[in-house]
């Protein structure tokens, strides 16, 4: 998984959650994540010694932000073309078994299909998925020209799969892993905000919402 990274799409006032999910990330990922910080005054492109990368832009697309940034470090050619992004949210959490569930998967994605995003549930909740830099690429000419969206329309985009904006409509080869989420209640988990908790079993992953894109709150 060398040419492996995880993508992860922030934003100012989410540093709560986001520092919840990096505490989670795998020891093998440490130096293999790279965040999108959106909605920024200046765009620019940080890379540390270590193995992280930030990218900085000015759009505020949500989750959809992430296809915007990672094509920029593609388009510098600061990324291998050979790569496999794992796209998530800030508002995720890894388990014991993320590394070694998800490096099985990655290495069918990338070596034994020509798939160019695996979507890692059954309907392709919350966008989450591997992508290949075809995918990318695809991405970032749907969102390029997007400035701002709202939650509820990153959620519409997200239900509705033949929306024009949803990356489930994208015309690629898509592979949607046939084991659905589950739904583990509700809790508290960064505020008094309750949110839903989401399970990925294949890759042994949590993802905490809240609200329904209508009442969404507006900080973790």
């Amino acid at each position: 998984m060398s040419n492996f990274f995880v993508c992860i799409p922030t934003i100012s006032g989410y540093e709560v959650a986001l520092k919840h999910l990096l505490e989670s990330i795998p020891d093998e990922w440490r130096q293999k994540y790279i965040l999108v910080y959106q909605k920024e005054q200046t765009e620019k492109i940080v890379m540390f010694e270590d193995g992280r990368i930030e990218v900085y832009i000015k759009q505020n697309l949500h989750d959809y932000g992430t296809w915007i940034g990672i094509y920029k470090l593609l388009e510098k050619n600061l990324l291998p073309k050979d790569s496999c992004f794992l796209f998530i949210h800030d508002t995720c959490k890894f388990g014991d078994k993320s590394h070694k569930l998800t490096s099985h998967i990655v290495n069918v994605f990338m070596n034994e299909s020509d798939y160019d995003i695996m979507w890692l549930s059954n309907k392709g909740q919350c966008n989450i998925c591997l992508i290949k830099e075809s995918g990318v690429k695809y991405g970032y000419n749907v969102y390029k020209d997007v400035e701002n969206i709202t939650k509820l329309q990153g959620v519409t985009w997200e239900w509705d799969p033949y929306h024009k904006y949803s990356p489930k409509a994208f015309e690629l080869k898509h592979y949607f892993i046939q084991v659905d989420t589950e739904k583990l209640g509700t809790k508290k988990i960064y505020s008094n905000n309750d949110r839903h908790i989401l399970k990925y079993t294949v890759i042994d992953m949590e993802k905490y919402y809240a609200g329904d894109g209508v009442n969404h709150p507006m900080s973790p």
